[in-house]
């Protein structure tokens, strides 16, 4: 018997798709690009901020104020006659031994104490409760964010392992044609034989053209993904079982799946729709605060003279309203179902979630395990394939099948490799807290 045919091929497509303009060597610095442009995790940044902010207000709210207040007048009809606040200042001699400006200013320095406001010192409480609200979704925001970085990782790695197979098949199937066509200039072949391997090869190379589009389209949704509209690739030799492990270190696995920050987060929701029933309740009781006000005019001779400074409390009944407590008590209701509603159908999804996610790893294993059999198989009878047409005893359109299915059976491995180490990613992260 002969020896195997040695053919040397080339086509320009065998080259290599071009490296991204950026090159991840780590997790950490994958990580580090996510925390300063990630436009999700600002956000959630964002909205502690407003959260911390609305708390701020509420304890206002509790706190004495102070304010102040100047006023320049002139009494056009009758200059000698100045009038402040709510009376006049009398003629040109005034009253209290001074004489006021005929171009009157007028500084007032008011004072307010809450001793007795049930309503904000209940809402105080809500607005701490949405801080930890704000946190708790900035913490799911961050687990969403890991799972996004690791399964854009591992396209990217599946997509170049996918155009590194499709230049594997081309170069064989462009080995296959020079051995149809070497057998049809010894005469052994026909131009069927020939055509018939041409067009696997034009098969080929849709392939690979196709799978370097996949290839940018990864990288690019990679570069999203960190906050980046350039594209994003990995380091030549970067092993992604390395690179995942960084994103296992970063993030915890929970003890108890009610401690996972979206479910969490959802709860703290619905204590803050149960509180803002009860600050509505709470503005039916009256509010007591301490008042102080001082009023100060210009005088002449002199500068200015102090001659009110009251002290006084002051008491509010809220008898009506005109309804507007009872629309709010009914919002409020309305949100609170709304809230318990999202809590019970968010615990029924993460039950089911995390039970496909487990079951996922197993499935996706097992028909990775498949692909690499029927993958070897493929290889096995490509491989006696050709040396039966090598040798004259078998048909062009045997070799065309067998080319195929080796081709196939090569894809297929790739996308079940990739499906199963977004499993494992899924899993992972779906039982997981982030606090990077």
């Amino acid at each position: 018997m002969p020896p195997p045919f040695q053919a040397n091929v080339s086509d320009p497509l065998l080259t290599p798709a071009p490296a991204a303009p950026l090159q991840l060597q780590s997790w950490n610095e994958a990580l580090t690009l996510l925390r300063q442009r990630s436009p999700d995790l600002q956000a959630a940044l964002g909205q502690i901020e407003v959260a911390a902010g609305t708390w701020r207000i509420a304890l206002a709210n509790l706190l004495p104020s102070v304010s102040g207040n100047l006023i320049a007048q002139y009494n056009v009809l009758n200059p000698g006659i100045v009038a402040f606040g709510g009376g006049t200042g009398g003629a040109v001699t005034g009253g209290g031994g001074f004489t006021p400006t005929e171009l009157l200013g007028v500084g007032t320095l008011t004072a307010n104490v809450p001793v007795v406001d049930l309503a904000s010192l209940y809402a105080l409480g809500s607005a701490k409760e949405s801080r930890r609200t704000a946190n708790l979704s900035l913490a799911e925001t961050r687990r969403q964010l890991t799972r996004g970085l690791a399964q854009a990782l591992v396209s990217v790695s599946s997509t170049e392992r996918l155009a590194e197979v499709n230049r594997v098949n081309l170069r064989t199937s462009l080995e296959r044609l020079a051995l149809a066509q070497r057998r049809f200039e010894l005469g052994a072949g026909t131009r069927l034989d020939v055509v018939r391997v041409e067009q696997d090869a034009q098969i080929a190379r849709r392939n690979v053209v196709t799978g370097d589009e996949d290839l940018r389209k990864a990288r690019e949704s990679l570069g999203l993904a960190l906050g980046t509209p350039s594209a994003v690739g990995l380091k030549p030799g970067l092993d992604l079982t390395t690179l995942l492990q960084g994103a296992k270190a970063t993030c915890r696995t929970l003890e108890e799946l009610e401690n996972r920050p979206d479910i969490a987060a959802a709860r703290s929701r619905q204590v803050v729709a149960e509180r803002a029933i009860g600050e509505v309740y709470r503005l039916y009781a009256p509010t007591l605060d301490l008042t102080s006000s001082t009023t100060a005019l210009t005088v002449n001779p002199g500068f200015a003279e102090v001659p009110i400074w009251n002290v006084g409390a002051s008491l509010v009944l809220p008898f009506w309203d005109g309804g507007a407590r009872e629309g709010r008590l009914r919002q409020a209701r309305g949100q609170l179902e709304q809230a318990r509603a999202e809590v019970t159908g968010r615990e029924r999804n993460i039950v089911i979630e995390v039970t496909q996610a487990k079951r996922a790893v197993q499935v996706t294993q097992e028909t990775r395990d498949l692909a690499d059999r029927q993958r070897k198989l493929a290889e096995e009878n490509d491989r006696l394939t050709r040396r039966s047409f090598e040798v004259g005893t078998g048909t062009s359109l045997e070799l065309v099948d067998a080319a195929g299915a080796l081709r196939q059976a090569e894809l297929e491995l790739v996308i079940r490799d990739f499906q199963y180490r977004q499993a494992v990613v899924d899993a992972f992260l779906s039982e997981a807290a982030c606090d990077w």
